[in-house]
């Protein structure tokens, strides 16, 4: 095999581990989200955990689409393996304590998540990835600002 074919083999199998990893961690918040949803009693953040939910539900869609664009869907085994991340499973236990000391373990959560793409996007992967992990980080801007704000009202009302 010559060198640019081995390249063109290379960047699929590390832009699919990329982008699994990218799934991993939006389907574990996502799982978060939507659990401390359900166990919140109250509505306004039951209703901000749900829309945060819906929006990590819809990056992993577009995770998942460009993924089976570069490898097809014969290898939807190896796309987001359901390995679970450290970014958002611990927190799972104090969904009960829905203090201001767990929204800013969300927060911290939240930009760690974001950080875990920008680093993807270190890794150069091809040019419609790139577009794609971009557009989703907008998206995922929009939950960390989201909690951000809930931080706030919870300081402010502490």
């Amino acid at each position: 095999m010559n060198a640019k074919a081995k390249e063109s083999f290379i960047m699929p199998i590390t832009t699919i581990e990329t982008l699994s990893d990218l799934i991993n961690i939006c389907e574990d918040a996502r799982e978060f989200y939507a659990t401390a949803a359900y166990r919140t009693n109250s509505r306004s953040l039951g209703e901000t955990f749900r829309r945060i939910a819906s929006t990590r539900e819809s990056v992993i869609i577009n995770l998942r689409l460009h993924a089976h664009s570069i490898v097809g869907e014969a290898s939807e085994e190896k796309i987001g393996n359901g390995r679970a991340s450290d970014i958002f499973g611990p927190l799972k236990t104090e969904i009960d304590d829905m203090e201001l000391t767990l929204v800013e373990k969300l927060e911290r959560a939240e930009n760690v998540a974001l950080e875990q793409f920008r680093e993807a996007l270190k890794s150069e992967p091809p040019e419609a990835t790139t577009n794609l992990i971009e557009r989703q980080m907008q998206l995922l801007h929009e939950t960390y600002f989201h909690i951000k704000f809930l931080k706030r009202h919870l300081g402010s009302a502490a």
